[in-house]
């Protein structure tokens, strides 16, 4: 019964969010895919491939956590502010199984949208020549795992504070962890071992996006150490078990009215 629940509004979720017609994204970002190919067959000199897979896992990543950040931010509030939760809880659906099939809908969504960016970058990618190996499917795996991180943050914010509060506190935590590897690299950083223990501290607490970050890995050194790719996947799902338990401790004790 349970179970079925969370299958229900899961499914309900992701049939609402993909009648909004989100993922017209794919059709521009194909039609801009074309557009860089044409670019690159006229002003790079082969690099052509390499053009299109990083742009094709560029556009994957930025359309996933953009998809992340505008439907998560609404995902839970809107349900609160129409009223229809109460309808759904009031009958034999706990807040946990709710909260859960919801998530569970747009992470649907996200997973459909980066299968098919991910299909149509490497149809681009083959038909240009260019080589396949292992780290191109550990790049799409890791941006699976960056958007629901993302994803679970927003429903964090969304649940203690407003819309655009949660834009902004998202936002900022998305840039920053993004740039903390960059900035413990910086001159200031390594002469400081302060400022180094902060950083380190920040990537252990916050989340370190960077982390999802091998586009480099793919694009020009083809190879990535399968330690890291492990030791990240495992970061990234206790992470989001993590953000997910917060959720459903403060939706349990939430003052719906």
């Amino acid at each position: 019964m349970m179970l079925n629940n969370i299958f229900i509004i899961a499914k309900y979720t992701s049939k609402e969010i993909l009648q909004s017609k989100i993922l017209l994204n794919v059709l521009l970002l194909g039609l801009a895919m074309a557009g860089v190919i044409f670019v690159a067959f006229n002003f790079t000199y082969g690099e052509v491939s390499r053009v299109a897979l990083n742009f094709g896992l560029s556009s994957l990543s930025l359309s996933s956590v953009g998809i992340a950040f505008f439907m998560g931010v609404t995902l839970i509030s809107r349900e609160i502010e129409n009223r229809t939760v109460y309808m759904i809880i009031s009958r034999p659906v706990s807040r946990s199984q709710f909260i859960i099939g919801k998530i569970l809908g747009l992470m649907g969504v996200l997973f459909i949208n980066i299968l098919l960016l991910s299909l149509l970058t490497l149809l681009c990618y083959g038909l240009i020549g260019g080589e396949f190996y292992s780290t191109i499917f550990a790049a799409i795996i890791m941006t699976m795992l960056e958007c629901v991180v993302v994803l679970l943050m927003i429903c964090f914010f969304s649940l203690i504070t407003t819309q655009t509060l949660t834009v902004l506190f998202s936002l900022s935590l998305y840039v920053t962890g993004h740039a903390i590897s960059e900035a413990k690299l910086t001159t200031f950083a390594m002469k400081r071992e302060f400022v180094s223990w902060v950083l380190e501290g920040y990537q252990f607490v916050l989340p370190a996006f960077a982390k999802f970050n091998i586009k480099d890995f793919v694009v020009y050194q083809k190879s990535l150490d399968i330690s890291y790719f492990f030791n990240t996947t495992l970061y990234g799902v206790f992470y989001s078990l993590f953000l997910l338990f917060l959720i459903l401790l403060i939706f349990e004790k939430k003052n719906l009215d």
